[in-house]
């Protein structure tokens, strides 16, 4: 049953991905290219919402003929809410950048902080230093990843690949952790779902997964980093080697533009992956690479930091050392591409 609910979330999602993207073509609900942009034709986006359209139906056939739920998927589906909401406005009209990061803090301290109480016991103290410095860290790292996946959306099927490899390793982890444990099923669900999209979003892009699509992945994989960590099936520096190469090349480009005194707010084309797809003139390429590199390189460290706990750390700075390095010696954050 569990291979035909895989199945039937893989083709809801293609189907919402065709039928969004002929509902965009017919309303002109298109992306236009711009000087800052990536691709050449105006094309569909919203594409996002096939995605989490076949999660939600996914979680649905959990439900009905398996009989799997739990009370944290009903706090994922009411933190997905707004963040779709906004994401809706902004890929249609673009909208005031602090409503939006607003609305982010919002959503994270509202499933932080559900997962937060849950863990305290009655005699615990939740305005304890521990707590709050917890509370805030999550709360930062939470709007992070929202906003770093809506960065790191700007080639065909970049995100989609990222989000497939990271929802399935993780899932795989889990199931290795706790083979009892049904986090692993609800991260498949999200891998399956982004699997129908990608051949519509798969270089030369159909349609996009716009705002809608990319700061919800965000606030997903940010949800199960919080949510998994309090259930500790995994720990969060395994989620943070795991999605290391959106972490490294959003936060060093951020970093670097921040430093250099460049509008932070205005779009550009200077993360990693952009100076890659530029100097080999393949989008294709960049996707390959990023295969490639998290298949070789960052899910063989995911695997050894889950197994040597203690050394979770080092192995962290391992997995991102590389990849600072590279993204240094290609100049990203800077317009010229130049080395600082």
């Amino acid at each position: 049953m569990l291979l035909f609910i895989f199945f039937l979330t893989v083709v809801f999602s293609l189907i919402g991905s065709f039928l969004i993207e002929k509902f965009s073509l017919k309303y002109v609900v298109l992306d236009k290219p711009s000087n800052r942009s990536s691709h050449k034709l105006p094309t569909p986006t919203v594409g996002g919402l096939a995605i989490l359209i076949s999660y939600f139906i996914y979680f649905l056939m959990l439900s009905n003929f398996v009989h799997i739920y739990s009370e944290p998927l009903s706090i994922l589906l009411i933190s997905l809410i707004p963040i779709v909401i906004i994401g809706l406005i902004d890929d249609f009209k673009e909208i005031n950048i602090f409503a939006r990061l607003a609305t982010q803090f919002f959503v994270a301290l509202f499933f932080v902080g559900y997962f937060q109480i849950n863990t305290l016991n009655l005699e615990d103290n939740i305005y304890s230093q521990s707590s709050i410095i917890v509370i805030i860290l999550s709360i930062l790292l939470s709007v992070w990843l929202m906003n770093l996946y809506n960065f790191m959306d700007g080639i065909d099927g970049y995100a989609s690949i990222e989000c497939i490899f990271v929802s399935f390793a993780a899932s795989l982890i889990i199931y290795l952790n706790n083979s009892e444990s049904l986090i692993y099923l609800y991260l498949l669900g999200l891998g399956f779902s982004v699997t129908g999209f990608i051949i519509m979003n798969w270089h030369p892009a159909r349609i996009f997964m716009g705002d809608t699509g990319s700061v919800a992945i965000g606030c997903i994989f940010a949800f199960f980093t919080i949510y998994t960590g309090n259930e500790s099936v995994i720990s969060i520096y395994t989620w943070l080697i795991l999605l290391s190469v959106f972490i490294s090349d959003s936060t060093y480009t951020l970093i670097v533009r921040i430093v250099t005194k460049t509008n932070v707010l205005k779009p550009h084309l200077t993360h990693g992956f952009h100076i890659v797809t530029r100097k080999n003139k393949s989008q294709l390429f960049t996707l390959c690479s990023l295969f490639v590199i998290n298949i070789v390189w960052v899910l063989p460290l995911a695997l050894l930091s889950n197994i040597f706990i203690n050394y979770h750390i080092i192995i962290t700075f391992i997995a991102y050392l590389p990849l600072i390095l590279y993204l240094i010696n290609i100049g990203a954050g800077l317009e010229n591409g130049n080395k600082i």
